[in-house]
């Protein structure tokens, strides 16, 4: 096709599914680099995005609800996008609102990802899409496939996320009056929004005890929401020697910044894994009911610790989400330390 002037690329998923989308991003930059590239993204992740300057617009998709407001925000958003003359849609979610965001923008090309069987209006609206994944790939290889498909050369993925200086200076600052050395630091978050996605709190309390006797010097970590927040305070209840934490109270962009200076991480399958991976820190993470293959932190210095888990030899995990799962259950401490003692040497 022609070269595009104007790209919008819609990730409008979670925090995770955002984080790795950024090589793809980049790989449209640099394959189209006069174009003026934007890109729609979920609530509140704009900081995910609005990082890298070769990003000129981020737009965040209206919050799901209903009511006049909802209404109101969703056609200000199309308005937007029919109005912004963009020649390529790229479309990497497969999801009704964003064929619909495709469908107003009135683009001359519009990709999508997927067009999944039994969706009749979807191929009317796209005029190139893949089909469903192959699981043995990565969300990142999934996506690599799909734009050198549709017409971009093809190329290595490029993982990464932009230096955050003020964040960082931050930082280093809070640890610096914590006496913490950043050969020293592990960033401990072990919780999830999804209950079925985190470890043993006594476990998680005995690795940070056992980090701490070692020589390291552990630093706990969570998300804001109430059930996280719970969850650390209940891990930080069975510790021994109680390390200094920051629960709750971390912007995306200040998480990175403490991921980029820390010596490793360990946590769960969730958004810090990808972000951690995407900053080049070393992850020790666990997995449990999630397609390893498809979901992992992406890079050869990421080790994943793999429960045995029955749900996925069926056709979707069938888990109990509301309580630890026991293929997670099923990792024992030792297995965690022996990892950890093999892949990082404690500092003198």
């Amino acid at each position: 096709m022609n070269a595009p002037r104007r790209i919008l690329a819609v990730k409008n998923k979670h925090l995770g599914d955002i984080i790795l989308s950024q090589p793809a991003f980049w790989a449209l930059h640099r394959a189209y680099p006069q174009a003026q590239l934007d890109v729609l993204v979920s609530p509140g992740t704009r900081s995910l995005v609005e990082g890298f300057d070769w990003i000129h617009r981020v737009i965040e998709a209206p919050r799901k609800g209903r009511g006049l407001v909802t209404l109101r925000e969703e056609l200000r958003v199309a308005r937007e996008i029919a109005l912004a003359g963009y020649d390529l849609v790229v479309d990497f979610t497969w999801s009704d609102r964003a064929m619909m965001y495709a469908l107003v923008s009135r683009a001359r090309e519009r990709w999508a990802i997927q067009v999944t069987a039994g969706s009749k209006l979807k191929p009317r609206v796209f005029n190139r899409y893949g089909g469903k994944p192959d699981k043995s790939w990565h969300v990142i290889e999934h996506e690599r496939n799909f734009l050198v498909q549709a017409g971009l050369p093809h190329y290595e993925p490029e993982y990464f996320f932009p230096a955050t200086p003020a964040e960082e200076a931050t930082a280093a600052s809070w640890l610096a009056a914590q006496n913490i050395r950043r050969d020293r630091l592990v960033i401990v978050h072990p919780t999830s929004r999804w209950l079925f996605k985190c470890w043993n709190n006594e476990k998680v309390a005995g690795l940070i005890d056992w980090l701490t006797d070692g020589g390291w010097q552990p630093v706990l970590t969570c998300g804001p929401s109430a059930d996280e927040l719970n969850r650390a305070k209940a891990i930080l209840q069975l510790c021994r020697r109680p390390p200094p934490t920051r629960l709750g109270d971390l912007n995306l962009r200040e998480l990175a910044a403490f991921l980029r200076l820390a010596r490793f991480f360990f946590g769960m399958d969730s958004a810090p894994m990808h972000l951690c991976a995407a900053v080049g820190t070393p992850a020790v993470v666990l997995f449990g009911p999630s397609q390893l293959a498809r979901w992992r932190p992406f890079g050869p210095q990421h080790h994943a610790i793999v429960g045995n888990c029955h749900c996925l030899a069926v056709r979707g995990p069938k888990c109990d989400k509301s309580k630890v799962v026991e293929c997670l259950a099923g990792i024992t401490l030792a297995e965690v330390q022996a990892v950890i003692t093999r892949l990082f040497r404690p500092p003198p």
